[in-house]
């Protein structure tokens, strides 16, 4: 029997603000109708009545998460068409930030996955060491959410030798950390009796569905926008 279960557009399960339509049979999905645009805040209208500098910032809070990827995009957008070459240095460090960036992304998801999931202590743990890096981008920016980092031309800070020592060594420490969530995750019953084979895209309907980053690399798909469409110090090495 087949059922309809509607999610959102406000709901304790979603973070963002989207409605779903679910058709359900038992436990599997075989239908989902998908309403976006609740959270439309017209960004590009409120661009157009600032400066160039002034978008920085704004640009930066599209998303708490990985806000200096947008600014990333926007301040190379910018220079382009100023044909501003940014220092070397500077482009090194903006790469710095947006790979750190990366890692907090992936810890925060990990943590979510687990918590949907039921594994609630694995929540705990990458959430607990998700403030490692939020602290090596404070030691860098001195902020822990907007860091505020990219400028025309370069970026704000630089990075002198202590934090330089501060922040390889709490790399170390979050790489094996790591090892031991790889290991978890890979081992702990319940967790793998929860997800195997749950979701699973072939490397056909990956493409179909233009999936992108871990997502894509998990249907067999050997692609890294890093490689593939390098920005910042990747694009000059």
């Amino acid at each position: 029997m087949e059922y309809k279960v509607s999610l959102g557009p406000q709901h304790p399960a979603l973070h963002e603000a989207v409605s779903l339509r679910m058709t359900l049979e038992g436990e599997v999905i075989r239908d989902a109708d998908l309403k976006l645009g609740y959270s439309h805040r017209g960004i590009e209208k409120l661009a157009e009545e600032r400066s160039f500098i002034q978008n920085i910032y704004l640009t930066e809070r599209i998303c708490g998460i990985c806000s200096h990827s947008h600014t990333t995009c926007f301040t190379q957008g910018v220079e382009q068409l100023m044909e501003l070459v940014p220092a070397r240095r500077g482009l090194f460090i903006r790469t710095l930030i947006a790979e750190l960036e990366r890692v907090h992304s992936h810890l925060l998801w990990l943590g979510v996955a687990g918590q949907e999931a039921g594994f609630e202590s694995f929540f705990m743990y990458t959430w607990r060491d998700r403030e490692v890096v939020l602290d090596i981008l404070e030691w860098i920016s001195g902020n822990r959410v907007h860091y505020a980092m990219n400028i025309f031309g370069g970026v704000r800070r630089d990075i002198d030798e202590l934090q330089k020592k501060k922040i390889l060594d709490s790399l170390d420490l979050l790489r094996k950390r790591t090892d031991y969530y790889l290991n978890l995750a890979a081992s702990e019953p319940t967790f793998i009796g929860r997800l195997a084979g749950v979701g699973k895209l072939s490397k056909e309907q990956a493409i179909a569905l233009c999936a992108v980053g871990p997502t894509l690399r998990a249907s067999g798909v050997p692609m890294d926008v890093r490689k593939d469409d390098p920005y910042a110090s990747k694009a000059t090495t």
